[in-house]
């Protein structure tokens, strides 16, 4: 009776304790389900105003394109003014020169040629391929009673017409219209105008997307719509409905995280699907909108699945758990074995529940540091180009690359700002260049579905020491400048740096890159450029040439790199002799000017990895600040940062039960106190550590990190350096003003 009241009991602790648990695990799993659904909302914003940036600039190129060649073959016009029959020739002319539009007309003042009639308005088109023309000016289409010719005559400027179904060819069109002048009469006389098609500029428009059914709307600025998707993609009630929300004053609105575009949550027609439109204005004129849709099945549908799965198939763990255990708990032998397999899920649902995510340079650069002067020049042969170049300062370090895409013009350009951005987020926390152009390659072979590659070359400078690593994707081998040139006769100032070629990025995601390493001497140049310098063509289709760049470069003399890349596009503009420009010319010039370091004061100690060593390295570092009589409040912070990177090196650099020494220098011009640790244990790069996140609370926060996020905040600079199988690591601070 009692071992069956026990047994009663132990089976309703079982059951409670399985409720407990299904609880607790509930608790989590939905803590854990909103942890990630902000991080991927977050995602949303910054991905959504890129996609809107992004847009924005591929259609205001697209609208430039237009004004510029309708303006560019004004003075044509006013040229043949009175000449009628010489002006569909001159329609003509900008229809070549833009395939892309509709067709362009001229609309002319009441009765401004006599022998013409009253309306005169010649029209050009295209027609299946061949330029057909026409005069559409009659009583049934009086263009002077349109608000856009009334608006152009009077005052004289250009204007964007909103969209509209032309009466004729039954397309759904947007129109520019400029004033054509008659100079000898000193009057506008008629409006030049060309005609835009709103399906070609919503195809512009929706070429990709961020998300498989996203799609991109383009609005004028009282909210009616330009362009929008294919219709079949998207049902045209369903893109009216998102015109409404955002011309809607009253539906509730947010401000994006970066504060560049307003965004509203909605849901579709039949109050079922939900969504979010990012919306914002160009800058500029035309004042229109621009506008993403996402859906949030999409955005959030799978981590939605993830949790639910993980979730029920952790339930139903718990539940068979407790048959097992209640049906076995007689049996000690058999308790034991199903304890162990609770134990086996238990480590499952830890290691679920420890599931995380995450996801061009200023000129300016240079100004702010002595040590390197940088300069570079991008000139795409279209509206926007497939180049790239990019660099920034992290840790002592200068990381740059250069590319270019297979292909021009507009899908070029969207693949090459996706490297960009991975170039950007890699080297923020990785410091080797293949490493870097592996992810790259990775990402980018991950959703390729247009077959387009990258070459591309990625470099490392390390400024103390010169030390340059780089990797090499099938592009142009960089060219270094030596600062002097060599007295050994038949030497050149100008050498290609010895690179392996690789495969481009973007093609095979099993690609292995491999590191390479050089010296860059003080006054050195890197010269760096893509194949458009080379390929650049005159009139007799002959190139620039590499052997052309090589000599130009061989004479340079001392030029510094905004004067090199001058000095190269003028050989280039001088070559082509008015040619047109065929591909994408990008260069950038690197020179390396370190500032020597005059040590006037020098001090080292040598110890072993061990904590004992810390109370005789705690005395060298109170000698050192007393020898160069350093202020009491900057000494403390020179103690504590200098010690915490010693004792990090003790704990850490050598395997257990291993000894080894540390070498501490300490040295000083007078105004600035240099401190290297050097070690001969395992390798490691403090600084490609990521920033410990301060604004989390303990809990949340992994270990680690604390101690060299203090000493980046009381350093001026750190750097790390693995040399003839050592760990260097230098820490700088000024201690003089």
């Amino acid at each position: 009776m009692a071992l069956r009241l026990t047994t009663s009991i132990l089976k309703n602790k079982v059951v409670l304790n399985i409720i407990l648990a299904a609880i607790v695990l509930i608790l989590i799993s939905g803590a854990q389900f909103f942890y990630f659904q902000k991080i991927l909302a977050d995602e949303l914003d910054i991905r959504a105003e890129s996609e809107l940036t992004m847009k924005a600039i591929v259609i205001k190129s697209a609208l430039n394109l237009s004004e510029n060649s309708l303006r560019g073959h004004l003075w044509d016009m006013e040229r043949n003014i009175a000449t009628p029959d010489s002006l569909d020739g001159v329609m003509e002319r900008v229809l070549r020169s833009h395939p892309n539009l509709v067709g362009c007309w001229i609309a002319f003042v009441p009765n401004y040629y006599p022998d013409k009639g009253r309306l005169f308005e010649p029209y050009a088109y295209w027609d299946h391929g061949n330029i057909g023309t026409k005069v559409i000016g009659t009583d049934g289409h009086d263009y002077t009673e349109s608000v856009y010719f009334q608006r152009v005559v009077s005052t004289k400027t250009s204007v964007w017409v909103n969209p509209y179904v032309d009466s004729y060819t039954g397309i759904n069109m947007v129109s520019y219209a400029v004033p054509i002048h008659d100079h000898k009469k000193k009057q506008t006389v008629a409006v030049f105008g060309l005609d835009v098609s709103t399906k070609w500029l919503g195809d512009t428009l929706n070429h990709r997307h961020i998300y498989e059914s996203s799609y991109d709307l383009l609005l004028t600025k009282d909210g009616q719509q330009i362009a929008g998707p294919n219709q079949e993609k998207v049902k045209q009630s369903d893109i009216d409905h998102i015109v409404s929300i955002i011309n809607d004053s009253s539906f509730t609105k947010r401000v994006s995280k970066t504060g560049r575009s307003m965004v509203a949550t909605f849901h579709d027609q039949d109050d079922h699907e939900k969504g979010y439109v990012y919306y914002s204005s160009f800058k500029g004129k035309p004042e229109w909108q621009i506008a993403v849709v996402c859906y949030d099945d999409e955005i959030f549908g799978p981590l939605r699945h993830v949790h639910m799965t993980i979730l029920l198939t952790s339930l139903a763990g718990l539940i068979v758990l407790g048959f097992i255990v209640s049906y076995f708990i007689k049996n000690d032998q058999k308790l034991a074995a199903t304890k162990k397999a609770k134990e086996r899920i238990d480590s499952e649902l830890r290691i679920a529940s420890n599931i995380q995510m995450q996801m061009l340079p200023e000129q300016t650069l240079s100004a702010k540091r002595d040590d390197i002067d940088i300069y570079g020049s991008l000139m795409p042969a279209r509206e926007v180009g497939g180049d790239l170049y990019d660099y920034f300062i992290r840790d002592e370090k200068l990381f740059f690359c250069i590319g270019d895409v297979s292909g021009k013009g507009v899908p070029a350009a969207m693949h090459m700002a996706g490297t960009h951005a991975w170039f950007r987020a890699v080297s923020s926390h990785q410091s080797n260049p293949a490493h870097i152009m592996q992810t790259i390659n990775e990402m980018l072979c991950e959703r390729n579905e247009s077959c387009m590659f990258i070459t591309l070359f990625i470099g490392v400078l390390d400024l103390p020491t010169g030390r340059l690593c780089y990797c090499n994707a099938g592009h142009d081998a960089p060219v270094i400048l030596r600062g002097e040139r060599s007295e050994v006769r038949g030497e050149t100032l100008a050498n290609a740096l010895p690179v392996k070629p690789n495969l481009p990025v973007g093609i095979f995601d099993n690609v292995q890159y491999e590191k390479q390493e050089a010296e860059l001497k003080s006054g050195a140049t890197i010269f760096l450029y893509t194949d458009g310098l080379t390929e650049a063509m005159n009139k007799e289709h002959k190139q620039f040439g590499s052997k052309r760049v090589m000599s130009l470069l061989d004479n340079a003399g001392d030029l510094k790199p905004r004067q090199l890349l001058g000095m190269m596009n003028m050989e280039v503009y001088s070559f082509a002799d008015g040619m047109e420009q065929s591909d994408d010319l990008t260069m950038l010039a690197i020179r390396y000017t370190p500032k020597q370091f005059e040590s006037t004061f020098a001090e080292e100690l040598t110890m072993k990895n061990d904590v004992h060593e810390v109370t005789r390295f705690s005395s060298f570092m109170k000698s050192v600040i007393e020898r160069l009589d350093i202020e009491k409040s900057l000494g403390r912070q020179l103690r504590l940062a200098v010690e915490e990177a010693v004792v990090n090196v003790i704990n850490y650099a050598y395997p257990d039960d291993t000894e080894g020494d540390i070498t501490v220098k300490m040295m000083s011009d007078g105004e600035t106190l240099q401190c290297q640790i050097i070690d001969s244990g395992i390798p490691f790069d403090p600084t490609t550590k990521e920033k410990v996140d301060i604004t989390l609370s303990a809990a949340e926060r992994q270990v680690g990190g604390l101690g060299i996020l203090l000493v980046r905040e009381l350093m001026d600079s750190i750097n790390y350096e693995r040399k003839d199988e050592q760990n260097v690591l230098t820490l700088t601070k000024k201690i003089k003003l």
